[in-house]
């Protein structure tokens, strides 16, 4: 086959910070980057950059939002005989599912301006072609709104950025929970009492919640870091003993992909997850499920035992690239695009 021209379109409200979005980075970027590495031509762009015309063999569309300037870019793009490819990684495109929405849920959201939003990204999407998601459960939502659509699941995957950065053979007795935004408050707190119980039974442990979140209680050997920089991320990831990815089981949650896992792993972190959405396809040995109060109690302190927590470690990199080879689905990408 030969080389395509492939364009990764942002919408974000900046177009000079549109790059630090975490969705385009992990969506377009990492995807771009290994599409590069079979000899594609890769542009990162803004819509905005649109208005003057380019010509390529495939767009894709992140989170688009129905508005003029769009419709103007697809309907040129398409006249060029342009692939018209949309992605989404949340559940964005269903105006039904509005009150599931975390910002919704804690209040700091409106209830009917997310579902105008929602209907945007619905309409948005419905003019293209071509469509990609990031779970199972956000491709079975939207073949319920669209049965003939064109679907097909692209997971996310370890950031190819990172290869070269080897685990930490010896972190400390650190166990690291991550949030990416301020609305995971809820899910932390599913685990305050079994860490709280942890925390106390083992004077040697100590926990760190990174990012903007309010922490469930307060203890001596409880931090809250602020979020960090993508660069030094990988970092902290590789310096975590345990990572906990509790989650609420709620619609929108339950779309989401399983990184919390997969980014640990990479680093032979082992992860206790909420058997929640995604986070059940990568059931490997190094990511253990926990239900309710007694479950994390116990698989936490399982996992933090020396011997054990070296079983878990054992190997897993591997394990999870399994299920997160960015370099497998850019050829799976090539052959929805192509076909």
């Amino acid at each position: 086959m030969s080389a395509l021209k492939i364009a990764f379109v942002s919408s974000h409200p900046s177009l000079r910070r549109f790059r630090r979005d975490p969705s385009y980075i992990y969506r377009c970027e990492n995807l771009g980057l290994a599409l590069q590495r079979l000899g594609h031509r890769v542009s990162f762009v803004h819509l905005k950059a649109l208005l003057l015309p380019r010509r390529f063999d495939v767009a894709v569309f992140l989170r688009p939002s129905d508005a003029l300037l769009y419709r103007h870019v697809v309907a040129r793009l398409r006249r060029q005989g342009t692939v018209l490819v949309g992605d989404c990684d949340d559940l964005l495109f269903d105006p039904a599912c509005a009150a599931f929405r975390p910002s919704v849920i804690n209040g700091s959201a409106d209830r009917d301006e997310t579902a105008a939003k929602f209907r945007r990204h619905h309409d948005a999407l419905a003019a293209l072609d071509r469509f990609i998601f990031s779970t199972e459960e956000l491709s079975d939502r939207y073949r319920a709104l669209h049965p003939d659509a064109a679907v097909t699941i692209l997971p996310n995957a370890v950031h190819s950025g990172w290869r070269d950065i080897a685990p930490n053979p010896a972190p400390p007795r650190v166990l690291t929970y991550f949030s990416g935004t301020r609305t995971h408050d809820r899910d932390i707190a599913l685990i305050a009492a079994p860490l709280q119980r942890v925390l106390d039974a083992q004077p040697d442990l100590s926990v760190q919640l990174v990012g903007p979140i309010t922490p469930p209680f307060s203890h001596p050997r409880l931090l809250v870091r602020k979020k960090v920089a993508f660069t030094d991320y990988p970092y902290v990831l590789r310096d975590s003993y345990l990572n906990l990815a509790p989650l609420e089981d709620t619609p929108f949650n339950r779309s989401k992909s399983a990184l919390k896992a997969i980014e640990p792993g990479f680093f032979d972190v082992p992860t206790i997850a909420s058997p929640v959405g995604d986070f059940t396809r990568v059931a490997v040995d190094g990511v253990r499920y926990a239900r309710d109060d007694a479950e994390w109690e116990a698989q936490i302190a399982a996992a933090c035992a020396p011997e054990r927590h070296a079983q878990l470690r054992r190997g897993l990199r591997q394990r999870i690239l399994a299920h997160a080879d960015i370099d497998r689905f850019a050829e799976a990408f090539v052959r929805f695009v192509a076909h």
